[in-house]
């Protein structure tokens, strides 16, 4: 994913009066020098041709930050003063208890102008700032762009997106032995990996394009989805399925197909009794039963809002292992009784060698909770959370083990 660090952003100054290159200069809190950048590309035309100041008027130290080189080259993204953003008009507080409580919708918001800086380096990928905070000031203006310079300028920018998700998704070349490939845990395990891979890509470029009019043309143009492209303008302009079609299109039409005789079979396998039974299994209904008391005892004790913002405090990270845990071994144990047993088993196997780490990734999470002063009052609470992990933990090996005597 993006680099995102506005917050720790203390003052900074862009510079692209000379056509075809964009230079930033940024002090950032906690590093002792400035951060240059020297990179190819313009900025949008509202920026495009100046050089302007920006500042922070309350910067904070971020704890996710790259290691930055003091000075960097690479490629403008999309560079803009003007990108619209809706900004809560409540105070802090009130927003982020409507975020908990899930009803954000009911907060008012206005429609700002943000500053919107994108870029790609080889050495840290994709680097954004976000933000309608910044007071900005434009120094001068030393030439025009015109519409076709900027819309030019921007169908290089959703390259550079582009190669970068391409990056990101690491897509292997297929093969005829593709087909033949043996299901095995290994073997899953790779798949599970590229689908992460995959659905991380996608969801960066939904950030980035899902308030755009063009949303669904440019996520897939980004994402290396031409055929969807292609499939798109058909749709658009009314074009029939035909004899003559290629048969890369026809095998796309066969599979959409496919997908929706599948999932109408999936609805009608929710109402068979057989699957309760498969649903009920006991590592899920104990995964189950686990993260709702863990939410439950986070209300009670009070303590859900004492972690700030930070996705990487403990009991966040805590929570979040332990979530994963009961999604995915209900995704894996629920398909059992559908599946071959071959491709089952090393599904299943590979499902499980993940909740194991999640699971030790929570241990980690309590035992640094454990060490927090202001927790102190709820180490019985922490304690018996681990102990639980522990007997989860024991179930996954138990798990493993039984299908691998299969």
């Amino acid at each position: 994913m993006a680099w995102r660090f506005d917050k720790a952003i203390i003052r900074g100054e862009l510079d692209n009066t000379e056509r075809g290159r964009l230079q930033l200069r940024l002090e950032i809190v906690g590093y002792p020098e400035p951060i240059c950048l020297d990179l190819i590309g313009d900025a949008w035309r509202d920026v495009a041709g100046s050089r302007l100041s920006f500042v922070n008027p309350s910067p904070e130290p971020q704890a996710l930050m790259p290691p930055f080189l003091a000075l960097q080259s690479g490629v403008v993204g999309d560079v803009t003063a003007s990108r619209k953003v809706r900004v809560f008009t409540v105070p802090q507080d009130e927003w982020l208890m409507a975020y908990q409580e899930n009803r954000t919708q009911d907060v008012p918001t206005e429609w700002w102008n943000s500053l919107y800086l994108e870029w790609f380096t080889p050495a840290f990928g994709r680097c954004l700032v976000e933000t309608a905070d910044f007071e900005i000031i434009v120094h001068e203006h030393a030439w025009e762009m015109d519409e076709d310079e900027e819309a030019a300028q921007k169908m290089a920018n959703m390259h550079a997106m582009r190669e970068y998700l391409a990056d990101v998704i690491q897509r292997k070349e297929s093969s005829d032995d593709d087909e033949e490939e043996s299901f095995t845990e290994e073997a899953w395990e790779e798949e599970l990996k590229a689908s992460d891979r995959l659905n991380d890509a996608n969801m960066e470029a939904i950030d980035k394009y899902e308030e755009d009019e063009d949303q669904e043309e440019k996520i897939a143009f980004v994402m290396g989805w031409d055929h969807m492209i292609e499939d798109m303008a058909d749709a658009q302009e009314g074009i029939e399925p035909s004899e003559n079609d290629s048969e890369d299109k026809k095998r796309r039409r066969e599979w959409v197909e496919a997908m929706n005789i599948a999932a109408t079979e999936d609805v009608l396998k929710l109402e068979d009794e057989d699957h309760e039974a498969v649903a009920d299994h006991p590592l899920v209904v104990r995964a189950n039963n686990f993260v709702h008391r863990i939410l439950d005892e986070v209300e009670e004790a009070g303590i859900s809002e004492d972690r700030g913002e930070s996705a990487d405090h403990p009991l966040d990270r805590f929570i979040s292992n332990s979530m994963n845990i009961m999604g995915k071994l209900a995704g894996a144990l629920s398909g059992r009784r559908t599946s071959d047993i071959e491709v089952e088993a090393g599904y299943i196997l590979a499902i499980a060698k993940r909740c194991l780490n999640w699971a030790n990734e929570a241990l980690s999470a309590t035992q640094d909770l454990l060490a927090v002063p202001e927790y102190s009052p709820h180490h019985e609470m922490i304690k018996g959370w681990r102990a639980e992990l522990f007997g989860l933990r024991e179930g996954l090996t138990d798990l493993r083990q039984e299908l691998r005597d299969l």
